[in-house]
């Protein structure tokens, strides 16, 4: 079978080399079904086969995957990057609460973003 695949994904890692988003998404879904959503929501985005409530653009190059399960939100905020590879690049998860804790991962992915484009 062919792969389709569109796009490879990474997530973001320090200049140290800490795994950010791996642990972010394993405290926070701590293996449970959601997990598994997530792999397919991620599928799903990587091979260009998402609908329009899984993804949101909110600018400046930063993207959000959107999780729900549970009568819970979840949010995987990446950004979509060309350089001789098509790269979705994790930037940070969470569990959606109060617009102040949102506006805070959005705040964390953007700085992400930035220092990893630093170093590119």
């Amino acid at each position: 079978m062919e792969d389709r695949s569109k796009a490879t994904w990474r997530f973001y890692s320090t200049p140290a080399g800490a795994d950010l988003v791996r642990k972010e998404i394993r405290e926070v879904l701590q293996g449970k079904p959601p997990l598994i959503e997530l792999s397919h929501l991620m599928w799903r985005i990587e091979h260009g086969e998402v609908l329009d409530r899984d993804v949101g653009t909110l600018g400046k190059g930063l993207n959000e995957a959107r999780l729900s399960y549970g009568g819970n939100e979840y949010r995987l905020y990446y950004a979509v990057l060309t350089d001789g590879e098509h790269l979705l690049l994790g930037l940070k998860f969470h569990k959606k609460g109060s617009n102040g804790a949102q506006d805070r991962a959005i705040a964390s992915a953007r700085e992400r973003l930035a220092e990893w484009q630093r170093r590119i």
